[in-house]
C-alpha cells in the first residue's frame, strides 16, 4: 500500500510539473510587448503598414523564411525589390544568411532597416533583447556603428589669474548625478524627431520623422566597410547626431533609419513617417518589384528552429525535474518483485476436462451417444471377427451370462434414445459402457 501511495504521489507531481511547464497559460493584457510583425494590430505591430501597402496595390509579402530564400522568392523579378527589416531582431540573422542577403542587395535590390539605435522600443528589451545587436547590424548592412559621446562644455578660465574656488551653498548638490539605468522604463516615454540634412529625393516632402523610446537610449554614428561613401540623410533634432544613412552596395542600396519605432502602428501616421516610407518604396521599387517585410527575424517563422528549441531554458529545467523525480522513484523504498514464469504446463486431467467441455458445447448429446455406441460395437466386432461397421451385436452380448439382464436392458434403452435423437445422459452411458466392457473381458 505504501509503495502504491508513493507511486501515486510521484505521478501527480510529474503531471503537475508537465502542466506548469508546457500547458499554455493566458497572459494578462499588454503583459508582453507586441512586436513589429505584419499580423500584429497592437501599438508596435505592422498591420497598418501591411494594409496600407495592400490598398496601394503593392502586393506586399511577409517573409517568414531566412534571408537565404530571397533569391528564390524574387527569382521572377530579380531586381527592384525592397526588403524592410526591423531591429533588434528576436531571431538574429545567422552568418549563413549574410552572404545571400548581400548578394541579393548587390544584384539591384534595396534593404531598409529600421534599427533601434537612437530609440529603444519596449519590444527590444526583456526577452527580446539582442546582446549582439551592433555586430548583427554591422554584418547585415556593412556599416560600422560607434556611439556618439555627448559634448561636455569646457569652462572658460582667465590665463592671467588662478582659478578661485567658489563657495557652495547648502542646497547645492555635492555628489555627481546618479547614472541612468538602461533597464529602467521611462515614464513618460522619450520622444525623438529626425529632420532632413538637406534636399534629397528620399526626403521630398519630409520635414520630420517621429520616434518614441520607452527606455533610455544613446546616439550613434556610422561608417562603411563596403562603400567609400555613406550619406547622412537626416539628423536628430535635439542632439544633431546622424539618424539616417544611405550606402550603395553593388547595384543596390542600403538605407538605415536610426529609429526602430517610426513605422509601427502607433507612429506610422504621425509627422512625416508615412511620407518617408512612401518615398523609399516609390524610388527603390521597380514597376513589378516586390515589397517584402521581414517577419521571420521578429519571431513569425514558417520553419522549425532546433537551436531555439534545444536552447530553451524551460526544456532544460523540465529535463532536470524529470531526472530528479526518476531518482526519487528509483531510490525510494521499492520491493523487488519476482518475475513470474512464462511457462505454465497444463495437467492431463485439465486438458481432458477442457477438451470434453469443448466437445460438449459443440456436439449434441445424442450425436455424442451415437459415437460412443459405434466405438463400443466396433471394438466388440473386432474381437469376434465381424465387419467393423458399428452395427449392434445384442445377441452376442446377451449370450454372456456375465452381463446382467438389467444392465443389458438399460444399454438397449439408451441406444434407442440415441438413434431417435433424444437427449441421453452421457455420464450414465459412459459408465455403463465401461462396466459392460469389463464384464465381457
Amino acid at each position: 500500500m505504501k509503495d502504491r501511495l508513493l507511486t501515486l504521489g510521484l505521478a501527480v507531481a510529474a503531471f503537475a510539473l508537465f502542466y506548469a511547464l508546457f500547458a499554455p497559460k493566458p497572459a494578462p493584457p499588454q503583459d508582453k510587448p507586441t512586436r513589429p510583425t505584419t499580423i500584429e494590430s497592437g501599438p508596435n505591430g505592422y498591420l497598418a503598414l501591411m494594409r496600407w501597402f495592400e490598398t496601394a496595390d503593392l502586393h506586399p509579402m511577409s517573409l517568414r523564411e531566412r534571408f537565404g530564400e530571397l533569391p528564390k522568392i524574387t527569382a521572377s523579378i530579380p531586381t527592384g525589390n525592397v526588403l524592410i527589416s526591423t531591429a533588434p531582431h528576436l531571431y538574429p540573422p545567422r552568418d549563413s544568411e549574410i552572404g545571400a542577403l548581400r548578394d541579393w542587395i548587390s544584384a539591384g535590390n534595396t534593404l531598409v532597416v529600421a534599427a533601434g539605435f537612437s530609440d529603444t522600443p519596449e519590444w527590444s528589451m526583456g526577452e527580446g533583447i539582442d546582446a549582439g545587436f551592433i555586430s548583427h547590424m554591422q554584418a547585415m548592412t556593412g556599416l560600422t556603428f560607434t556611439q556618439a559621446q555627448p559634448d561636455v562644455p569646457v569652462p572658460e578660465t582667465n590665463p592671467q589669474s588662478e582659478p578661485k574656488e567658489q563657495p557652495k551653498s547648502d542646497g547645492e548638490a555635492k555628489t555627481a548625478a546618479p547614472a541612468v539605468n538602461p533597464f529602467q522604463k521611462l515614464d513618460p516615454p522619450q520622444r525623438f524627431e529626425m529632420i532632413p540634412n538637406g534636399e534629397h529625393p528620399l526626403l521630398e516632402g519630409v520635414k520630420s520623422v517621429a520616434a518614441i523610446s520607452e527606455y533610455p537610449t544613446a546616439q550613434w554614428r556610422a561608417s562603411s566597410t563596403m562603400s567609400s561613401v555613406v550619406m547622412e540623410l537626416g539628423r536628430d533634432a535635439k542632439s544633431d547626431e546622424p539618424a539616417m544613412w544611405l550606402a550603395r552596395y553593388g547595384e543596390g542600396q542600403i538605407i538605415v533609419l536610426a529609429y526602430g519605432s517610426s513605422f509601427t502602428n502607433k507612429l506610422i501616421g504621425q509627422n512625416d513617417n508615412a511620407q518617408l516610407l512612401a518615398n523609399i518604396v516609390n524610388l527603390s521599387r521597380s514597376e513589378n518589384g516586390r515589397v517584402i517585410i521581414d517577419d521571420a527575424h521578429q519571431g513569425l517563422v514558417a520553419f522549425y528552429d532546433p537551436e531555439a528549441f534545444f536552447g530553451d531554458k524551460r526544456l532544460h529545467a523540465s529535463l532536470w525535474w524529470l531526472l530528479g523525480l526518476w531518482l526519487v522513484f528509483v531510490l525510494g523504498s521499492q520491493k523487488l518483485r519476482t518475475v513470474p514464469s512464462g511457462w505454465n504446463p497444463v495437467e492431463i486431467t485439465s486438458f481432458v476436462r477442457a477438451s470434453g467441455g469443448f466437445m460438449a458445447r459443440v456436439l449434441k448429446p445424442a450425436t455424442a451417444a451415437q459415437r460412443l455406441f459405434r466405438n463400443f460395437f466396433n471394438d466388440l466386432r473386432r474381437q469376434i471377427g465381424l465387419p467393423v461397421n458399428g452395427a449392434p451385436v445384442w445377441d452376442w452380448i446377451g449370450s454372456h451370462t456375465a452381463v446382467p439382464a438389467s444392465e443389458l436392458e438399460q444399454l438397449q434403452h439408451l441406444h434407442v434414445k440415441a438413434q431417435q435423437g433424444q437427449r441421453v445422459d452421457l455420464r450414465k452411458l459412459h459408465n455403463l459402457l465401461v462396466q459392460v466392457r469389463h464384464q465381457l473381458s
